[in-house]
């Protein structure tokens, strides 16, 4: 048997945990190398409690799943990966204000340790999106892509040659400080984001609960149809629309997939988007809904985790997984393997080592 026989079979005999952290919830799962979740795992994350005992019970849970991989799946776990909201640097995570006291939390060395695993490859959450829809899903095939993320807040990713563009510090695709027109001079640095403030989920039914005088959610916003309501929604949509007009004329992608909760009012976005984008840009990309409308993050870090996989055994590009999605319509460009900065945890830069 070659080398790379060898390799891939070692591949094929060892399951993934990926742990996705959230400002709510945090989900464990246990994957295959195919990317097929074989279990999984929900709890609280009680944020108002801190750091500690989230990552705690996130540990138990994932020790939990190794052993049920050995005893009803008969394959070890090969891979660990992990993602969370904010900007992951190697010894802090910025930017979560739904996670307080993370700020502190070097996630990959501190799930290294609690794992006894030799490295455990992080992510931001928008990004393992991304990554999740580039293995599996509707950026299958596609380069470049932009990845769009539509809920409470909003944020993107781009990918190209088969990874995730993370930026020199780790913070590309927060477009919710993008200024739509209109922001102070100083709004990022007195702790606005600008564009998030006008079409995050969370700022949009607040704003529309003002204006209106009931207290709405973004996804109700979008199913009213009195003219006040339609007011907000387009100006909202008119702000987003622009900010990926921009994206669009400056990456030039092959196409732009939308996901997130704002999704349940994809019949609304994305003829708005489309059109825009038809108006305005010289070579105008597909828009299309993402696939992982849920569990986009979930499943970026099973996809993040199996790219390391494929990297610690030598093994195939991870562009070359079917995936729980099927086929991909053409193969990804570059060589295999996420790649980090020296020093700096593995940080969802994909096949391309793009940072």
């Amino acid at each position: 048997m070659s080398q790379v026989s060898k390799n891939r079979e070692a591949v094929a005999d060892r399951t993934v945990v990926g742990i996705d952290f959230g400002g709510t919830k945090i989900e464990v799962a246990l994957a295959d190398a195919r990317g097929t979740v074989l279990e999984r795992v929900r709890m609280e994350t009680r944020a108002d409690q801190g750091p500690d005992q989230a990552l705690d019970r996130a540990v138990a849970a994932a020790r939990r799943l190794e052993r049920l991989s050995l005893r009803t799946h008969g394959m070890a776990v090969g891979a660990y990966a992990a993602v969370s909201p904010g900007v992951i640097q190697s010894d802090r995570i910025l930017l979560a204000p739904n996670l307080p006291g993370w700020e502190r939390i070097a996630l990959a060395r501190r799930l290294e340790r609690a794992l006894g695993a030799e490295k455990v490859a992080v992510c931001n959450d928008v990004r393992a999106g991304a990554l999740a829809e580039l293995r599996f899903g509707a950026l299958r095939g596609v380069d470049p892509g932009v990845y769009v993320s539509l809920g409470t807040g909003v944020a993107a990713a781009l990918t190209i040659g088969g990874g995730v563009v993370a930026g020199a510090h780790r913070a590309a695709g927060e477009i919710g400080y993008v200024d739509p027109g209109g922001a102070g001079a100083d709004a990022v640095a007195e702790g606005h984001a600008p564009l998030e403030e006008i079409v995050g989920g969370k700022a949009l039914g607040e704003r529309a609960s003002d204006l209106l005088g009931v207290g709405l959610t973004a996804e109700a916003l979008f199913l009213r149809q009195d003219a006040a309501a339609r007011r907000i929604v387009r100006a909202a949509l008119g702000a987003l629309a622009v900010a990926i007009s921009n994206i669009a004329v400056f990456v030039d992608p092959e196409r732009i997939v939308v996901g997130g909760g704002m999704m349940a009012s994809a019949d609304t976005i994305l003829p708005t988007l489309t059109a825009h984008l038809a108006r305005t840009v010289p070579f105008p990309p597909q828009v299309a809904v993402a696939h992982f409308v849920e569990d986009a993050s979930l499943y970026g870090a099973v996809a993040l985790a199996l790219d390391h996989l494929d990297a610690a055994h030598g093994g195939r590009h991870p562009g070359d997984r079917s995936g729980p999605a099927g086929p991909r319509r053409r193969a990804d460009p570059g060589p295999a393997g996420p790649q980090s900065a020296a020093g700096d945890p593995v940080q969802c830069a994909g096949a391309s080592g793009r940072r």
